[in-house]
């Protein structure tokens, strides 16, 4: 008797397969990871197309010199970029942090019902601060699990709830939507403050890259209306000027895991026009004042191609009065809030982080914590 196999059978074997091959590489990977810091230099170092420059973190640089020479060519389409890859940031994300409540909510937004994560850490007393967070992917990418573990670390290390958004993405929403979807987040969180075991007083907002540029303009939005600010903004290495052409060469231009061209790309898919890029809502670095932001925590990595617009910010928040809590992570890349499995350095910078958050979201009234020096 001959047996036949059914092709949903063989397509289920093969999806078994590569999903085994998937985690038998990332242990491979990760076994790697704990090979001497100058080994892995010298295996990043190696080819004319470098993915990182000397001085990063030897972690990072590997991971990038792997995915950039066996990841495949780069997207070039809306649909690659968004597919899911073995070879990505993913590689280097660490697991979750057990929270004593998480559960998913929706919001009303201006444009439907949002998504979104609310983390309840057992560090957190009732009532407690909150932050809304915003992920990172140049508001074309991402939703709430790319930022997952890093909001358990804010979470728990800071002593505060978090409630993450998945706000709309572009290019179907282009701007403002996602900065719409942020400010009725805020809105929303401060209506349902006390149901939540939230302080209402006691609200912060904030995200990494475009989620950190979100949260700069949603202050932005709510100081030109005269609304309440946030308790503070968390800015990690945020992206501040939409014209991306118009600014200088960097060192770090084709530098994994965002270079000059992803960037500019991410900013055409968001702008509706070429004239969105003069609004301060849309490139916050326009804004001719910053003095009615509110206590301000920035971070930065010392490779990547946004360093110099976040030290311009840095200058003037201080020139502006507004309460600065400033930490440069000079080794650290891009992205690092999502590599904290696999390089320490990054998994210690966002408890650093987490901490300086909760401290600034308690501080009495509307001050913070003395400003920080850079910690270069």
């Amino acid at each position: 008797m001959t047996v036949t196999s059914r092709p949903d059978s063989e397509a289920t074997s093969r999806q078994r397969g590569r999903a085994l091959s998937g985690r038998l590489f990332r242990l491979a990977f990760r076994a790697a990871l704990h090979l001497p810091g100058p080994v892995l230099d010298r295996i990043a170092g190696r080819g004319s197309d470098a993915a990182s420059r000397p001085g990063a973190d030897p972690r990072a640089r590997f991971h990038a010199w792997m995915v950039r020479r066996f990841g495949g060519p780069p997207a070039v389409t809306l649909a690659e970029a968004r597919a899911p890859r073995l070879l990505s940031l993913s590689l280097l994300e660490g697991r979750p942090l057990p929270m004593q409540e998480m559960r998913k909510l929706t919001l009303p937004g201006p444009g439907g019902p949002l998504r979104a994560r609310f983390y309840q850490p057992a560090s957190a007393p009732t009532p407690s601060p909150a932050l809304i967070f915003l992920h990172f992917g140049g508001c074309v990418l991402g939703d709430l699990d790319t930022c997952h573990t890093a909001c358990t670390i804010l979470a728990q290390h800071g002593g505060f709830r978090v409630l993450s958004v998945e706000y709309r993405l572009a290019p179907e929403h282009r701007y403002p939507a996602a900065l719409e979807d942020a400010v009725a987040a805020l809105h929303w969180l401060r209506r349902e403050a006390a149901s939540l075991g939230i302080d209402p007083s006691a609200i912060g907002i904030g995200g990494d890259s475009a989620g950190g540029y979100l949260a700069a303009a949603a202050s932005l939005w709510l100081a030109a209306r005269g609304e309440a600010q946030p308790k503070c903004q968390l800015l990690i290495y945020p992206v501040l000027e939409m014209n991306r052409l118009s600014l200088p060469p960097t060192p770090w231009d084709d530098c994994y895991p965002l270079t000059r061209t992803e960037i500019d790309w991410f900013a055409r898919q968001y702008l509706r026009s070429p004239a969105d890029v003069d609004d301060p809502l849309c490139s916050v670095a326009r804004a001719s004042s910053l003095a009615a932001m509110p206590p301000t925590i920035l971070v930065q990595a010392g490779h990547d191609l946004l360093f110099d617009e976040g030290a311009h910010l840095a200058e003037r928040l201080r020139q502006d009065g507004v309460p600065l809590v400033h930490r440069v992570y000079p080794t650290l890349p891009h992205a690092f809030s999502a590599m904290s499995g696999g390089v320490p350095a990054a998994r210690a910078a966002l408890v650093e982080t987490a901490l300086a958050t909760g401290a600034t979201l308690r501080a009495p009234g509307s001050s913070s914590p003395k400003s920080d020096e850079d910690n270069r």
